[in-house]
């Protein structure tokens, strides 16, 4: 039986552009309806609304949660659940990606600005020339990607809370199952993240092309 989502986690790209997307595909789909021949209104119309769901697919459906025991990442296609307890790498760069038992998975749904993703792969320790890598304190202390400092919470940007956020459930789901980090139960437990197709997506985006296509040659 499914868990409960525990946290949902704000999406940060596209959600905007979708919107407008698919308002535009309605909007031009109404105008071929009332404005041209049925011959031209079938394809164009059908055309519309495969575009629509292929926009919601794509900039929309993306969105990533998390229960007591795993992280669902919806991408355009499908749906992951991993284990929390094997994740053992948090990046979000131009896209959410997260390893576990050795695989990469990503999910588009929360990135970075390509400026500040530029400027999180380039840290600079005090301008001595010396590059840190993404997670590293420039002071050289140990607050890295796991630690919170309540102080300046309210100035931590979105993606840093996101990454910290599942690495603490990750390691508080390791906790709970008596698991260590970098052990080879995490790496096993990892093997067990499951993948669903998002049957009804892509169903539907076949049933609007097949039909586009005949529309054009009946």
């Amino acid at each position: 039986m499914a868990t409960e989502d525990l946290q949902r986690f704000r999406p940060t790209n596209g959600r905007a552009m979708g919107v407008l997307g698919i308002v535009l595909c309605a909007a031009l789909a109404a105008v071929f309806v009332t404005s041209a021949s049925a011959a031209t209104a079938l394809p164009a119309t059908l055309a519309c609304a495969f575009a629509g769901v292929l926009v919601w697919a794509a900039m929309l459906r993306p969105t990533v949660s998390a229960t007591s025991d795993e992280l669902r990442m919806h991408t355009m296609f499908e749906t992951v659940e991993i284990p929390l307890a094997s994740i053992d790498t948090v990046l979000v760069r131009r896209y959410l990606l997260i390893r576990s038992g050795g695989r990469k998975y990503i999910c588009p749904a929360i990135s970075r600005s390509l400026r500040k993703t530029v400027r999180s792969e380039m840290k600079w320790n005090g301008g001595g020339g010396n590059l840190l890598m993404p997670g590293v304190s420039a002071d050289g202390g140990g607050r890295g990607p796991l630690v919170q400092d309540a102080a300046a919470e309210h100035d931590l940007a979105y993606p840093d809370f996101v990454e910290q956020q599942i690495l603490h459930l990750a390691r508080s789901d390791r906790a709970r199952r008596g698991i260590e980090e970098r052990s080879e139960e995490e790496y096993e437990l990892g093997s067990r993240a499951v993948r669903h197709p998002a049957w009804l997506e892509i169903a539907t985006l076949v049933v609007l092309g097949v039909a586009f296509v005949v529309s054009l040659v009946v």
